[in-house]
C-alpha cells in the first residue's frame, strides 16, 4: 500500500502513455510539423513518466540519490521501448518507430539536469 501511495501518480501517467501509443493511429489528426507532433509528444509523455518517478521517490524517502536518478529514467526508457514493441504487434494501425523511441529516451534523459538542479545532486 505504502507504494501505491508514493507512486500513483507515475503508475496513473503510465496508463495515460499506455493509452496514447495504443489508440488507433487512424483515428489521430494529421498535423504536420518539421520534427512532427508525434514525436514531441513521445518526449513530453516519457519526460514526464521519469520526473513523476523521480518525483515519487523523493516523496517516499525524502531525498534522490545518483542510483534512484538512473533508475528513473532507465525504467521511463525501458517502457517507452515496451510500448514501441507494443505498437509494431498489438496496437491497431500504429507501427514501430526508432525515431519514437529516440524521442522517449530524449524526454526521459532531460531528468537529469532537472533532477541535478532541483534537488542538488552532487
Amino acid at each position: 500500500m505504502h507504494f501505491i501511495k508514493n507512486f500513483y501518480l507515475p503508475l496513473i501517467w503510465a496508463l495515460l502513455s499506455l493509452f496514447a501509443c495504443g489508440v488507433n493511429g487512424k483515428s489521430l489528426p494529421v498535423v504536420s510539423f518539421d520534427i512532427g507532433i508525434d514525436k514531441l509528444a513521445h518526449f513530453l509523455l516519457f519526460g514526464m513518466q521519469a520526473w513523476l518517478i523521480i518525483f515519487a521517490q523523493y516523496k517516499s524517502r525524502k531525498s534522490i540519490t545518483w542510483p534512484m536518478l538512473h533508475w528513473a529514467v532507465a525504467l521511463s526508457i525501458v517502457y517507452g521501448i515496451i510500448l514501441e514493441g507494443m505498437q509494431a504487434t498489438v496496437f491497431i494501425n500504429r507501427s514501430y518507430d526508432y525515431a519514437d523511441m529516440l524521442a522517449n529516451a530524449a524526454g526521459a534523459l532531460l531528468c537529469y539536469p532537472l533532477a541535478f538542479y532541483r534537488f542538488r545532486l552532487k
